[in-house]
Parts: structure tokens; sequence; C-alpha cells
């Protein structure tokens, strides 16, 4: 991970006026580097040194409490972590062939929706499934 993303972890965490520890420092400029959301293995595994399990689970609950990560669930049940650079109004591609997650960005989750009432939305979320550029057969 390069500098620019730990200073901008740094300045994030500190905008939430908690403590900024290496831990939250560490797991936020991964998650602030990743190309995709990362599942909490993924984030264990780029880490150098490495941090228990607990100590990431901990963090990615908290980053995500303080709006700074976002995280979803996919079929097969793993939590997966972004960073949260706006708020969460996008949404994923699982691709059904390599099992990667990815945003995406310019896809939003507003929807025409008739609730009930004294029903209030807070949040929406939409999983596209289909096959990634990197496995689709190229020809």
């Amino acid at each position: 991970m390069d500098q620019a993303g730990y200073s901008q972890a740094t300045e994030l965490i500190k905008k939430t006026r908690a403590r900024v520890t290496p831990a939250r420092v560490d797991i936020l400029a991964a998650l602030l580097g990743a190309q995709r959301p990362l599942s909490h293995l993924d984030i264990q595994q780029l880490l150098e040194p490495a941090l228990d399990r607990v100590t990431v689970y901990r963090v990615l609950d908290w980053l995500t409490a303080e709006n700074l990560a976002h995280k979803f669930s996919g079929d097969d049940r793993v939590w997966r972590f972004s960073a949260a650079k706006a708020p969460h109004h996008h949404a994923h591609f699982h691709c059904q062939q390599c099992g990667r997650f990815y945003c995406l960005e310019d896809v939003t989750t507003d929807l025409p929706m008739a609730l009930p009432k004294q029903f209030t939305a807070e949040s929406v979320e939409i999983t596209v499934k289909g096959i990634c550029a990197d496995c689709k057969p190229h020809g």
C-alpha cells in the first residue's frame, strides 16, 4: 500500500474524532487501495504484519458504523467491505465464474419504490450477477 493511502486513511479517521490506531489506519488504507470489495480474509492476507482476526472484525465493524466503509453479503454469505468514498448508493457486480465482487459506481440504487405507510427505506442493495471482463471468453 502506498503512503498516500495511509495519509488519506489517517485523515478520514481523525475526522471521526476517534482514536487513530495503527489497525484502523492499516485496514482503511487497504480498503482505499483495493480495486474491489474485500472479505475479512482478503484483508488479513494483505496486512503486514498480520493482525488477528478478532481485531480485523472489530475494526471493520467500527469503520462501517462510522460510515468509512460499507459492507454487503454475497450468495456465499461472506461479508465484503469497500471504503465508503461517498454514501453507499451504488450497485455491485458478482462474477459467477471467479466469484469476485466489484462496485458499480455508475449504477445507482435509486428506484421508484412505493413502501407501505409508516415504512421508511434506509438502503437498497442491488447485486448484478454475470461474468466479469476477466472471465468472459474473448473471441
